[in-house]
């Protein structure tokens, strides 16, 4: 669901709502983002990672079509920090 601010289901667009949902619902990628995660330092940091990895794996869009440059990169790693307690709990980006 599109809201009027243009945030899609509590997200900041579609394609990051998507590339999201794609990293949770797929338990090996999921246990790889993990790895990854766990090699980051920060936030940026990790939405960087995230970036580069899905973009090679798949190939600049998500496996439903979705261009993963129009993906908040941000958003998706400081949520997954939360989620999975890392770098002390802080959305830092730097």
């Amino acid at each position: 669901m599109t809201t009027a601010t243009g945030g899609y289901n509590g997200w900041s667009n579609r394609e990051t709502w998507n590339a999201n949902l794609w990293m949770n619902n797929e338990e090996s990628l999921y246990k790889l983002i993990g790895t990854i995660a766990r090699g980051c330092e920060n936030v940026s940091e990790l939405a960087s990672n995230m970036e580069g990895f899905l973009g090679i794996l798949w190939n600049g869009k998500t496996p439903d079509g979705d261009i993963l440059h129009e993906v908040n990169w941000v958003e998706i790693a400081t949520a997954w920090a939360e989620a999975n307690e890392l770098f002390d709990n802080a959305p830092e980006t730097n």
